[in-house]
Formats: C-alpha cells, structure tokens, sequence
C-alpha cells in the first residue's frame, strides 16, 4: 500500500550537533554516502544558523541494541561509507518507529578561524594592543 506523499526510499532522521538538544529532524535517502550525509547536515546547518561557518567532520549512529531480557540500550557507532549502509539496515530491523537518531561533530576550518580574527592594521595599533587600554573601563559604567 503506498501512500501520497510518502516515499519509501527516505528516512527521518534526528541529528544532535554536538551534543546540543533537541535535535534537527530531516528526511534522507536510504542510498546516501557518507560525504552526502555530511553535506546534508552542512546545509541544515547553514540553514539553521546562517552565520555558522563549521562544517560536519563526523557523525556517529546511535545505534540500538537490545537483549534477550528486552532491554534496550544504544551504543555509539562512527559512520564510514559502509556503515551508513549498515546503519539503514540495522534500523529497519530493530526501529518500529521514531527516528535514526544520529551525533554530528561540527568544527570550524583553521581558515575561518582567522578570518574571524580582527588584526591590527598598522603598527600604531599593535601599539595599542600592546600597551591596553588609556583608561579603565569598568562593568558598571555600561
């Protein structure tokens, strides 16, 4: 039975960046690599906060495992090309519902790091960092 709207091929999937709560939710295709899986997550990313310049650098699964006793619990599981593959179809034998829920490290590249260093221009003000500030500046007066 198919139903309008839905397609079989996607799944929902919760991703926490870097540990923050609560999660994103997106659809993705069961076919996606690694790198399309990172650059999915640096869209939603960008879309999110357009002003963050960090880039996904992993993503690890939360994997769900359980034992006989019924017990459930989840072990971390970091994706490779292969284990994205894994990764759907471990989910679609022990999921019945709820999302793929997924951790994603985002780091900045060294080059945004200093392009987001104010640098001083000339030597008067290397000076003037050297040296601080004239007067002092206290919180109360702000």
């Amino acid at each position: 039975m198919e139903f309008p709207g839905i397609d079989s091929n996607t799944k929902l999937a919760a991703v926490y960046c870097n540990g923050r709560k609560p999660p994103h939710l997106f659809k993705t295709r069961n076919d996606v690599t690694l790198s399309g899986l990172k650059d999915e997550l640096d869209q939603i990313n960008c879309q999110l906060n357009h002003r963050d310049t960090r880039r996904v650098v992993g993503i690890e699964y939360r994997c769900p495992l359980s034992d006989s006793a019924g017990s459930l619990w989840f072990n971390q599981m970091k994706l490779t090309n292969d284990e994205v593959r894994t990764m759907f179809s471990v989910f679609a034998q022990h999921s019945t519902r709820g999302p793929i829920e997924l951790d994603a490290s985002l780091v900045r590249s060294a080059e945004q790091i200093q392009k987001s260093l104010i640098l001083p221009r000339n030597y008067e003000e290397v000076g003037a960092f050297l040296e601080g500030p004239e007067e002092e500046v206290s919180l109360n007066d702000l």
